[in-house]
C-alpha cells in the first residue's frame, strides 16, 4: 500500500516515523503448529537447554508462549516429593536468579517446560526407575523478582505454599499476543472510560468497601476513597467487564505485579494494617 501521503504529514509535523510493522497474518498451517505445540507443553515438552527458553518482561516463554520451568531430576526419593514438596526442587515462573545463574554456568540438565496449570509435575525421583507425577514449590527468587502480591516484601510463608500457576497465568495472559482476548475488530480503546469514577465508586459500593485481597473493612473510614482503589486485573484500564475488576486497599494495590506507580505514605500503611486488625 502507498502511504507517502501520510509519511509527507508526518515530515510536516517534524514527527520522527514510527518504526512498528503490521504483524503478519497466521496461516492456517501457522494456527495450526501454534495448537500443536500448545497441546505438547500441556503435558510438558523437554528442552535441551536454556536457550530455547526466553524472557518477556521477566516471565519465562518458549516460542511466544508463557510456561513453567523445572527439571525433571528431583534426586529426592518419593517419599519426600509427595510428603515433603517444600525439600525438593522448584519450578520457576520468572527469570529470577536463579535461572540466571543457571544460564551464566552453561548448566545441563533435563529441563521440561509446560503449561499445566494443576501444580503437579511428571519428576524422576531417586529411589524410583519410572517417572510419575508429583507437587512442587514455586521458587522464591521468582516471587521475590515479580513482587508477587507483596512477596519481596513480606516473605510471606503462607503466600509461597499457597501459589496457584492458574492465578498466575491468569495474571499475565494479556502480556502475551499468542493468546489474545480481542480482534482487531473488538479490541476496546485504551485509557479509561469518561465516567471511570462513577464506575469505581459503584464497585467499591458493591462490595461493601471491603478489599478483595486482604478483607479489610473501610467502609467507616472518611478517607474510604482513597484506601481503596479499583483494579484492573489485566492490566487494559478500558475492559471493564465484572470478570476483571477487583476493590483492593492501597497496600494490596501497590503489591500487584507491575504496580510500582502506586504509591502510599508509611502513616497509610500502618492505618490499613491497623484496620486489618
Amino acid at each position: 500500500m502507498n502511504f507517502s501521503k501520510l509519511q509527507e504529514l508526518v515530515s510536516r509535523m517534524g514527527a520522527s516515523p514510527s518504526t512498528w510493522r503490521l504483524p503478519p497474518y497466521e496461516t492456517r498451517q501457522r494456527r495450526r503448529e501454534r495448537e500443536e505445540l500448545r497441546q505438547e507443553l500441556q503435558q510438558g515438552k523437554v528442552i535441551p537447554d536454556l536457550g530455547e527458553v526466553e524472557s518477556r518482561d521477566g516471565l519465562l516463554t518458549h516460542r511466544g508462549e508463557q510456561v513453567v520451568l523445572y527439571i525433571k531430576d528431583t534426586r529426592q526419593d518419593k517419599y519426600t516429593l509427595f510428603h515433603d514438596p517444600q525439600k525438593s526442587k522448584r519450578f520457576h515462573v520468572a527469570e529470577c536468579q536463579t535461572i540466571r545463574e543457571m544460564r551464566s554456568k552453561g548448566r545441563f540438565e533435563r529441563y521440561v517446560v509446560t503449561t499445566r496449570q494443576d501444580g503437579r509435575f511428571l519428576v524422576e525421583a531417586a529411589d524410583s526407575d519410572r517417572e510419575f507425577e508429583a507437587p512442587l514449590c514455586v521458587c522464591k527468587h521468582c516471587l521475590t523478582q515479580l513482587n508477587w502480591k507483596g512477596y519481596a516484601r513480606t516473605k510471606s510463608r503462607k503466600l509461597w505454599l499457597e501459589f496457584s500457576i492458574q492465578d498466575f497465568f491468569a495474571e499475565f495472559t494479556t502480556f502475551f499476543s499468542s493468546r489474545p482476548r480481542y480482534t482487531d475488530l473488538t479490541a476496546p480503546r485504551g485509557g479509561y472510560v469518561k465516567d471511570w469514577p462513577r464506575r469505581a465508586t459503584r464497585l467499591k459500593q458493591q462490595r461493601g468497601w471491603c478489599c478483595d485481597e486482604c478483607g479489610v473493612n473501610l467502609s467507616q473510614h472518611p478517607n474510604r476513597d482513597t484506601l481503596l482503589h479499583a483494579h484492573h486485573k489485566n492490566g487494559v484500564t478500558s475492559d471493564n467487564s465484572r470478570e476483571n475488576l477487583a476493590c483492593l486497599c492501597l497496600v494490596c494495590h501497590s503489591e500487584q505485579p507491575y504496580h510500582g506507580r502506586v504509591k502510599l505514605s508509611d502513616a497509610q500503611r500502618e492505618l490499613i494494617e491497623s484496620l486489618r486488625k
